[in-house]
């Protein structure tokens, strides 16, 4: 079984009780979110799929929500878990409970995780420190003051490799095909680049990694240092915690 990361931008709509009449009577509210989840399956379709399934699943107890889907943006993790004593093949049905665990032991302030952190500005290609250790000195201090830098406590930590913006059509470039000036379709694009600007979560990915590190630069540091000589390794990335999973892996 493969893993994908799956993101979705949805416009949610649900019957909640008003506060204002002492919830007596509903009003109708509509907000945008991004819903990520992490799901399994042989191909990039049937895992696709199962998170549509999931996004469509109802509240127990609750008036049920519609959701319209705007976006769906999906990556196939690597293979491999990248660690900071080796990478090794990601073995999910061992990982999981572990990261289980560690979630559940976690206290709520991530802060000295590090996911504030610009690991793109922090960590650049070709600019890369010789060592997780060497990394610290490297690291301005105003980020590293802030982050685990104890060899002993390590997270799990989501990297996306994010795919390169489109090109910007320059003079010359005209291919000759009629352009649809409508309107409507113009609002709909800025409204759902707004959105990916909302919910970067959503943009589109090459690909993820699974990385256990002691805090975020050192997770970006990793995946630099195992994609220096891939076509990645100049790509962005974007680094969050673990989403959760749709199903388990042996399902």
């Amino acid at each position: 079984m493969n893993a994908y990361l799956y993101a979705a931008i949805g416009t949610c709509t649900q019957a909640r009780p008003d506060a204002k009449t002492d919830n007596q009577t509903e009003i109708i509210q509509t907000w945008d979110d991004c819903m990520c989840a992490v799901a399994f399956g042989i191909s990039p379709e049937d895992a696709q799929k199962q998170f549509e399934a999931w996004l469509n699943q109802q509240p127990p107890g609750e008036n049920p929500i519609a959701v319209v889907v705007h976006k769906i943006a999906g990556a196939a993790f690597i293979d491999r878990l990248l660690t900071e004593s080796g990478n090794m093949p990601l073995d999910w049905p061992r990982i999981l409970p572990q990261m289980d665990s560690l979630l559940q032991a976690m206290p709520v302030d991530d802060f000295e995780q590090g996911y504030w952190v610009d690991v793109d500005e922090v960590v650049q290609p070709g600019k890369l420190s010789f060592s997780a250790g060497t990394l610290e000195s490297d690291v301005p201090e105003d980020v590293r003051s802030g982050l685990n830098w104890a060899a002993d406590r390590k997270f799990f930590f989501v990297v996306s490799v994010l795919t390169p913006p489109p090109r910007s059509k320059m003079p010359g470039d005209e291919t000759g095909e009629e352009i649809d000036d409508g309107g409507e379709a113009r609002d709909e694009a800025a409204r759902l680049t707004d959105l990916c600007g909302t919910f970067p979560m959503a943009c589109d990915k090459e690909a993820v990694a699974l990385v256990q590190a002691r805090n975020s630069v050192v997770a970006g540091w990793l995946w630099r240092t195992y994609a220096a000589k891939t076509p990645l390794a100049a790509h962005q990335i974007r680094i969050d915690p673990w989403p959760g999973t749709v199903v388990s892996p042996n399902d």
